[in-house]
């Protein structure tokens, strides 16, 4: 083990990440792929570097857990580097301000974007823990899904994403400077333990979250690197998931009162704090492939992006005319689909099909077609119910296409279960729905249908599964709530 000390010199106020300069026009996009990622940015370099990262990392935390990385998902994460906030916001516009990177576990698409920054050449990472904690999320999510207390959900990513993936080692357990100056700086209040313990971010005051991210990756910090407290932690997890207080947990597992939780972990931060070494002979070396992407307008990719998760009313109109226009200067592929999936979202639904219709002509095994062919057709039949049986059965065969080219799509999955929920429920659509959550267990959605159907094939017990996970949320949305009420539905385990 290393030792740092947190008490060095840091930094007084520090946003996300650096931002990057104006934003340049229309310059080409370049796509990485690897074995478990696809990167978009703007130059070779960047994205092979970024890719080349990202494999790092992820075997790194394979390793960490005792996993090999063939366990892994069959889908690759998509990350779209952006090079400062107004292309952020092309994607997110709510972004706040100095967000440096964010996760959209979508039910069109599971991706990632993130500011980058070339300019911090002290940091292996080059600045990316942001990315690198929205990843653990990711991580996390897709193989150890399950009701985490809120504050280890948090303290988790916040205690891997600073790991220093250097060429000779990896270096885990370092702190974020921005989190270790909210716990040092004397005029910021640390939380009550009670309320970091038991509460979720959504239930703190609106300034209450730097100290909740610093004080939970402190605290997680405390467990992990302590082999008597890591040992106890699985027990703690057990007693509140079994509906014990988290605080009652507490003290009967680690032995302590929660009262005096703070004080002790500020003992712990006055100490150089414990870092895992994990040593390696050479450099980490991944298998990249970069490639240029079509020549059509720069803005088309981020607009994409925004297109699948969904465009406020107030804004439909103009990001349509945005795309109309700037599809208009491009006939290649990738312009046309952009262009049919803003029309039969936002604007003339005929007009999009047609376009998709012609993309099918050209390419009867075009999988993207398929599927955005078959949700315009869901479309058509939730809101015309005397056209629904018709649209539903012509969807049903588009992706039942979309399947045979890709199995281990979970947007086709839910699709085709969607498309057949005038008839029976069988137990191979339960199935679907399931195989959709195997996929992409981040999904709360896919976890919400599926669950829906257990329920309704009174398999209680599997429905708790998928539910719990959703429930615990850290963030509390509109999902964890259904997921709680429905929980409270269910009868006694």
């Amino acid at each position: 083990m290393l030792r740092l000390n947190l008490r060095r010199a840091l930094p007084g106020v520090l946003g996300l990440a650096l931002l990057a300069g104006p934003l340049a026009a229309h310059a080409e996009w370049k796509r990485a792929e690897s074995d478990h990622f696809i990167v978009y940015g703007h130059t070779d370099k960047t994205v092979r570097d970024y890719a080349t990262m990202l494999e790092d990392f992820d075997d790194m935390l394979w390793a960490v857990h005792g996993r090999s990385a063939s366990d892994g998902s069959p889908r690759k994460l998509p990350v779209y580097l952006v090079r400062n906030q107004d292309e952020l916001r092309r994607v997110y516009p709510e972004a706040p301000p100095y967000t440096a990177g964010l996760y959209f576990p979508t039910l069109t698409e599971v991706f990632a974007v993130a500011v980058r920054s070339e300019d911090n050449e002290n940091d292996w990472n080059k600045g990316d823990d942001i990315a690198l904690h929205e990843y653990v999320h990711h991580f996390m999510m897709q193989y150890y899904a399950n009701a985490y207390p809120a504050w280890l959900v948090e303290g988790y990513a916040e205690y891997y994403m600073t790991a220093s993936l250097e060429n000779d080692r990896r270096v885990i357990g370092d702190y974020n400077r921005w989190r270790g100056d909210a716990l040092v700086t004397p005029s910021l209040v640390w939380l009550p333990a009670e309320d970091l313990l038991s509460k979720r971010l959504s239930e703190l005051g609106k300034w209450d979250g730097q100290m909740y991210y610093a004080q939970s990756w402190l605290l997680t910090h405390y467990i992990l690197t302590d082999p008597k407290r890591a040992a106890l932690l699985p027990r703690y997890l057990d007693a509140v998931r079994g509906g014990q207080a988290p605080t009652t947990a507490w003290k009967a597992v680690f032995g302590t009162d929660p009262a005096k939780l703070n004080g002790e972990l500020r003992q712990y931060l006055r100490r150089s704090l414990q870092v895992r070494v994990l040593p390696r002979k050479e450099r980490f070396k991944a298998k990249v492939t970069v490639t240029a992407m079509p020549s059509g307008p720069d803005d088309l990719l981020l607009d994409n992006q925004r297109l699948k998760l969904g465009v406020p009313k107030a804004d439909q109109a103009k990001v349509l005319a945005s795309i109309r226009s700037e599809a208009g200067r491009s006939n290649d592929h990738f312009a046309q689909m952009v262009l049919a999936r803003a029309e039969v979202t936002l604007g003339d639904r005929a007009k999009g099909q047609a376009i998709l219709n012609t993309l099918l002509a050209a390419n009867p095994n075009d999988e993207e077609a398929l599927v955005l062919l078959g949700e315009s057709y869901m479309a058509t039949g939730y809101a015309d119910e005397s056209q629904r049986k018709a649209a539903f059965g012509e969807a049903s065969k588009l992706f039942a296409r979309a399947f045979k080219l890709d199995p281990n799509n979970p947007t086709t999955l839910h699709g085709y279960a969607d498309s057949r929920s005038l008839e029976p429920l069988t137990d191979n659509l339960v199935n679907v729905r399931i195989r959709a959550v195997e996929i992409a267990p981040q999904i709360s959605h896919l976890r919400l249908d599926a669950a829906q159907a257990l329920i309704e094939k009174k398999r209680f017990d599997d429905a708790r599964t998928l539910l719990t996970p959703v429930a615990s949320n850290p963030h509390g949305d509109s999902n964890a709530e259904a997921a709680r009420k429905l929980l409270a539905s269910l009868p006694a385990k």
